[in-house]
């Protein structure tokens, strides 16, 4: 989770100096937050549907929460924001929070995609030049960035995303539990 985000949030440090939007609260969300503060940025508003992932990344010290699933989550986005919105990482990766995420850049704005989740770009191909956005996707990273990684966590202190220790035998619990959501942060198996 640590390359995985770092090389996301690389891809958006243009924008560390206003609010970047992050959708997905999960392992990842949370370990974007953590190391958020360790390379300087000023934070992020964080959107997810589970009002426990909202408060473990408000906790994680998100600037402020959305739920993705509210009728104005994007009236939301923008009042939290106070200025436009710059770069967007999708940790989530399904129709809705590509839309989203794209509706609440501002225009030159940037949408990283990373969530797997799956579905169809949901906007209108117009829209791309119009308001001049960028569309990346990012897949885990590279060894120079896991280099930077490894540095910034030698320099700095980067907080730790929650564990839950779960005992091998309930490895189909703590499956059902990260394919239904309910997983805060990570979940490890111990004999």
């Amino acid at each position: 989770s640590g390359v995985t985000t770092y090389s996301a949030l690389k891809k958006v440090e243009f924008a560390f100096d206003s609010p970047i939007v992050i959708f997905g609260a999960g392992g990842l969300g949370l370990m974007a937050l953590s190391l958020l503060k360790a390379m300087g940025s000023r934070g992020a508003i964080v959107v997810d549907i589970d009002a426990k992932k909202r408060e473990a990344a408000e906790r994680a010290g998100a600037l402020a929460t959305v739920d993705g699933g509210a009728a104005d989550a994007l009236e939301q986005l923008t009042k939290k924001a106070g200025e436009p919105i710059l770069a967007v990482i999708d940790l989530v990766g399904n129709a809705k929070t590509t839309q989203l995420g794209f509706d609440c850049l501002t225009k030159g704005g940037k949408l990283v995609i990373v969530g797997l989740f799956g579905g169809g770009a949901p906007w209108a191909l117009p829209l791309i030049p119009i308001k001049a956005i960028t569309i990346q996707g990012s897949y885990v990273g590279n060894l120079r960035e896991t280099q930077e990684l490894l540095d910034l966590v030698r320099a700095k202190k980067i907080a730790a995303i929650p564990v839950t220790p779960m005992p091998l035998g309930k490895a189909n619990e703590a499956l059902a539990n990260l394919k239904e959501g309910r997983q805060i942060g990570r979940a490890i198996l111990t004999p």
